[in-house]
């Protein structure tokens, strides 16, 4: 029986497409040159714990600019995953990750952010190391295979790289990774259907709706307070 593909192509007239493809990269583009709106509220000063944030497919540390030095003023570490072009889970990708995490969590569990296919990729992390991890936040992260995107035809292409045992237990994505999960949607994503990030009731986790674009949610003013609240609980 052929295998479920990983991502599959938007219908017509939906509201994904190439179209809302370009406007989220011209805002990730501009997100990076011009000064986002304030975070309003007040929140719990951090406490000097690691956290560990994995960029989008595509997307690399540079990315996560935002969001790291946000959490950095709030007063935790931050961490990178060394990535300056998320090309999908390549095997030597995966390892690296893997490796990342257990040297962030030699003393003590750490919190792990992944947006995008960073979170994809952080749920099985965690599903293998969950005494590592306290707590995981995904930003926009589909759990449900195939993935609606525009960027099928770029996963597709890239697949073939991808690490076979990762891909052979990809329907494995949904299930609970053995930690406490928040997961962060919005409406107007405009990469991936939304109601692919949904986790199920019953399954450990929480949804939280959140506003932005599906490139900038690692900048948007209610995704960084979502975050911040999730943090330090």
């Amino acid at each position: 029986m052929p295998r479920e593909p990983l991502a599959a192509y938007p219908a017509r007239g939906g509201p994904l497409g190439l179209r809302s493809l370009a406007r989220n990269w011209v805002a990730l583009v501009a997100s990076l040159a011009i000064s986002p709106p304030p975070v309003r509220g007040s929140f719990a000063r951090g406490d000097g714990r690691c956290v560990f944030v994995i960029p989008a497919f595509l997307a690399g540390d540079w990315a996560t600019a935002r969001l790291r030095h946000f959490l950095k003023k709030l007063g935790y570490r931050v961490e990178t995953a060394g990535i300056v072009f998320n090309l999908g889970p390549t095997t030597r990708l995966v390892a690296k990750l893997d490796a990342t995490l257990l040297r962030l969590s030699s003393d003590a569990p750490i919190d792990v952010i992944g947006q995008s296919l960073g979170g994809v990729l952080a749920r099985g992390l965690v599903r293998r190391h969950p005494e590592r991890v306290r707590r995981l936040i995904t930003l926009c992260s589909p759990i449900r295979v195939p993935i609606t995107t525009p960027l099928a035809p770029a996963a597709r292409l890239l697949e073939r790289f991808f690490d076979s045992d990762w891909l052979a237990r990809r329907d494995a994505i949904a299930m609970p990774p053995g930690v406490p999960v928040t997961a962060l949607y919005s409406e107007e994503d405009g990469v991936v259907d939304w109601h692919e990030y949904l986790l199920e009731e019953g399954s450990g986790g929480e949804n939280v709706r959140v506003a932005g674009a599906h490139a900038t949610i690692g900048s948007s003013p209610s995704a960084l307070a979502a975050i911040a609240r999730a943090l330090s609980s």
